[in-house]
């Protein structure tokens, strides 16, 4: 989540790369070098740089896939060895996409979504 705040600080105009640096020092607890190195290769890499939302939608993903997990492996009995080797055999497609593949749903040209991913686990709780 330390990604998240100083990136969207960064690219808000909000914090020089030094700030940036300083902030997961004294917050997020990095060594500094550790640190310099984190802001260095956000900033630097032409990828992650014109991307500001980049760590934003990687922890979104995270969370999906951690919701996908509590309701398959966890409350489902589904393996976990299966799980993730179909995680991995599937590639990359939208999460609600991975759920209907792995729970065999068939899916007509007019479907919608309808997976509720992290507020419908955390209610569960």
């Amino acid at each position: 989540a330390g990604r998240i705040i100083f990136s969207l600080n960064f690219h808000l105009g909000n914090w020089t790369p030094q700030e940036c640096v300083d902030y997961l020092v004294n917050e997020v607890r990095h060594e500094r070098s550790n640190a310099e190195g984190e802001v260095r290769r956000s900033f630097a890499n032409p990828y992650y740089a014109t991307l500001p939302l980049y760590q934003l939608a990687y922890m979104t993903g995270a969370l999906q896939h951690r919701a996908l997990y509590q309701e398959l492996v966890v409350e489902g009995g589904m393996p976990a060895k299966e799980f993730h080797d179909a995680i991995l055999i599937g590639g990359s497609m939208p999460i609600e996409m991975v759920r209907a593949r792995l729970l065999g749903l068939k899916l007509t040209r007019d479907y919608k979504t309808k997976w509720r991913w992290e507020g419908d686990v955390l209610k569960k709780k």
